[in-house]
């Protein structure tokens, strides 16, 4: 167990070799790794390596792996604030922490396949992209701080439990068995996604385009719109809004089933010319 940091004194490029850090030592379990200061271009297949702690500071220029070739690492800590262009990482992680970084699209690629399990990812002051592909898992997806960054969550995203959006954009095309919670900034919800539990406050918008389920709605202070979903339809199971919520459901398609009466204590609703309302 060490602490390492990125110096790329040998070739600049290849991860695992050992004169490209300081102390000199090719990458093991449990050590702490830290890249930072440098504009290298770093590369070069890696697996197995179990407990590592990767901090990417601001400072770090560069781009890390590509995308045929992802970092493969374990470890209960990714702190990412990377000011490079690409970087393409997997594994499973207890907590990935992303915070500032560059505008790329291709900020950060969280490769879509089974090597990708993290367990909470939280994204402060996000100022690019962050993509979570298809067939990886994640639990828990918490985003303040921003209103620049988006976090793109592909559809076949499996095990989101719980997703906070205080600011920024998010669009989201996997189910979340639990709590959709947005406090602020945009969340589209498209595909067939679900949603178990949907809370809109403090004047979040959500931009509901999906074919699936939400089984709670509730608007506090913000906005639940399905005025641009295309789907066949979708369902609303329970819905209540509030004195400062709005519930723009106009589409042109008419799509949208309530299973039960609406909720209105207050707020403002827009309805399909030609729908049947029932209201609670």
């Amino acid at each position: 167990m060490a602490t390492r940091v990125w110096t790329g004194s040998a070739d600049n490029t290849t991860f695992m070799t050992a004169g490209n850090w300081s102390p000199s030592g090719a990458p093991a379990n449990s050590d702490t790794l830290i890249i930072n200061a440098s504009s290298d271009s770093i590369t070069g297949a890696v697996t197995g390596l179990t407990g590592i702690t990767l901090k990417v500071t601001e400072g770090f220029s560069g781009d890390i792996g590509s995308s045929t070739t992802y970092l493969d690492l374990d470890g209960p800590l990714l702190e990412f604030a990377s000011g490079g262009n690409a970087a393409y990482i997997t594994g499973t992680w207890t907590d990935v922490r992303v915070s500032g970084g560059s505008r790329s699209p291709d900020f950060l690629q969280l490769k879509g396949n089974a090597s990708t399990a993290i367990t909470n990812l939280n994204c402060n002051r996000l100022q690019g992209t962050v993509t979570l592909n298809s067939s990886a898992a994640c639990t828990t997806i918490t985003q303040t701080g921003s209103p620049v960054g988006l976090i793109d969550v592909k559809s076949g995203v499996g095990s989101l439990t719980t997703i906070t959006s205080s600011e920024g954009k998010m669009e989201l095309a996997s189910t979340v068995s639990g709590a959709l919670d947005v406090f602020g900034g945009t969340v589209t919800i498209s595909g067939t996604a679900s949603v178990g539990t949907l809370e809109i406050d403090g004047g979040g918008v959500a931009e509901y385009n999906s074919s699936g389920t939400i089984t709670t709605l509730t608007v506090f202070d913000g906005v639940f719109s399905a005025r641009d979903n295309g789907s066949a339809s979708y369902t609303v199971t329970n819905a209540t809004v509030h004195s400062a919520g709005r519930l723009d459901v106009d589409s042109a398609l008419n799509n949208g089933i309530y299973t039960n009466p609406i909720s209105m204590l207050g707020g403002t609703a827009r309805f399909p010319v030609g729908s049947t309302i029932t209201l609670a």
